[in-house]
C-alpha cells in the first residue's frame, strides 16, 4: 500500500538531528537507508557529503547536521540516510539527508502546527513549516520544498 493512502496529508515522518525533532510530509519520504559508503565529489561544499548509488541512480546525500547548523558528531548505529522527494525547477528529484535518528509517523491536524518564529534577520525560518508540540517537545516541521538554495539546486543537478 502507497504511504499516500496510508496515511494523509496531515502525517509526517520525525527524525533527530541532536536532540531536536524535526519533520517532513510523508509524502516526501520514500526510503530509509543505512549509511554506506559515500563517493566524495571534489570542491563541494561540507555540508554535501557525496553520492551514493540508489538502485543504479545517483542520489546527492546531504549531512543534515551541518545544513542545520548542529555540530558533527560520530556517526552512530541509528545514523541513516532519508531518501526525499522534493521538487526542483518543477521536477521531482530524489536526494538524500544524514540525520541522527528516524523516529516515528505522527499526525497533526492544522490547528496544532503553530507558525514558524520570527526570531529575527539572521534566522531563516523560510524551509520551517511550522511548530507542532509531542510530549513537550518541539516538532520542527520542515518545508522540503526550500530547504535548498539556488546554488544547492544547481549541485544536485550537476551530480544527477
Amino acid at each position: 500500500m502507497a504511504a499516500e493512502i496510508m496515511y494523509g496529508l496531515n502525517s509526517y515522518f520525525t527524525f533527530r538531528i541532536g536532540s531536536e525533532i524535526f519533520a517532513v510530509n510523508i509524502g516526501n519520504m520514500t526510503k530509509i537507508l543505512e549509511l554506506s559508503d559515500i563517493t566524495k565529489v571534489p570542491n563541494s561544499p561540507r555540508y554535501f557529503k557525496g553520492i551514493i548509488n540508489h538502485f543504479g541512480d545517483v542520489l546527492p546525500v546531504f549531512d543534515g547536521r551541518i545544513k542545520f547548523g548542529f555540530p558533527e558528531t560520530e556517526n552512530t548505529k541509528n545514523t541513516c540516510i532519508l531518501v526525499l522527494v522534493v521538487e526542483i525547477d518543477g521536477q521531482p528529484t530524489t536526494t538524500g539527508i544524514i540525520v541522527d535518528s528516524v523516529e516515528k509517523v505522527l499526525i497533526f491536524e492544522p490547528e496544532q502546527i503553530q507558525p514558524a518564529p520570527t526570531v529575527g534577520k539572521g534566522f531563516n525560518n523560510e524551509f520551517i513549516t511550522g511548530i507542532a508540540t509531542l510530549d513537550g517537545e518541539f516538532v520542527i516541521i520542515l518545508n522540503i520544498e526550500k530547504i535548498f538554495s539556488e546554488e544547492e539546486i544547481n549541485l544536485i543537478n550537476s551530480v544527477e
